[in-house]
């Protein structure tokens, strides 16, 4: 016998889908603010509170509407507004500042109770109450499966991608390119002003230079990790479409 019916189950089998782009996302901006924006912990986690204001404002509405809306036309929606927030992080650069993060982050978490609130329900309304206790446990097991995938993917992502930018940018910067080479000598001058001794300030001129290519090579992979994870988000509205509508008048249901 199974845990619960096999079309529930096909929903409990796409749900990993979502958590694992939205908690890579999640995870990893904080990461982008205090690495390469210099953000205090205080000041990321400030940050980061527009995201749950959105979230908490945007809850109790989408339970409202889902006893009148088609829950998969919600979950679509969410999925939508998600990927354009994504695509949004990914046209910030490294002179962004707080509000250039607040929007985003505010209307990312309305996206993310338009996401959660219908897939639990959408999932457990093919679910009988003597078998809700397995499913929402399953439901959970496969939504913590995969943001633990997606925090995974986007950490290796992130370093194979910073690399491969390092090895790129890096390419330019030899003696034979003006720039660098202009850049460089304004970097010994600055060190010198400083006080450097003769020939320490080469080396940390160098070391500089090798900062800002790094620092820019972050830049560029978070910027593509962004990409990817809103076109993670464009792929899965199309899932969405094998769920079966509930019935009408189905209220949220308890999935955590």
């Amino acid at each position: 016998m199974s845990l619960f019916p096999a079309r529930a189950s096909l929903h409990a089998m796409t749900a990993p889908l979502s958590p694992s782009a939205v908690m890579a996302g999640v995870t990893w901006l904080p990461v982008w603010l205090q690495t390469l924006l210099g953000y205090p912990s205080l000041q990321a986690g400030i940050a980061l509170a527009p995201r749950g204001m959105g979230a908490m404002l945007g809850m109790p509405f989408v339970g409202i509407i889902l006893g009148f809306w088609d829950p998969r036309k919600i979950l679509m929606t969410g999925l939508a507004i998600g990927a354009g927030t994504l695509f949004a992080f990914s046209r910030l650069n490294l002179e962004a500042g707080y509000w250039d993060f607040f929007w985003v982050q505010f209307v990312q978490g309305v996206s993310l109770s338009l996401l959660f609130v219908p897939l639990t329900t959408i999932t457990m309304s093919q679910v009988s109450r003597t078998e809700m206790g397995n499913a929402t446990s399953l439901f959970s097991l496969m939504r913590n499966l995969g943001g633990g995938i997606g925090i995974a993917m986007v950490t290796t992502l992130y370093a194979r991608h910073t690399q491969m930018n390092v090895n790129r940018l890096g390419a330019d910067v030899t003696p034979f390119h003006p720039a660098a080479n202009a850049l460089l000598d304004n970097l010994r001058a600055m060190w010198m002003e400083q006080g450097s001794g003769p020939g320490l300030e080469d080396t940390r001129a160098v070391a500089t230079m090798f900062g800002m290519v790094q620092r820019q090579a972050a830049m560029i992979a978070f910027v593509e990790l962004f990409v990817l994870l809103a076109l993670m988000f464009l792929a899965m509205i199309p899932l969405v479409l094998i769920m079966k509508r509930p019935p009408r008048g189905t209220r949220p249901q308890a999935g955590h």
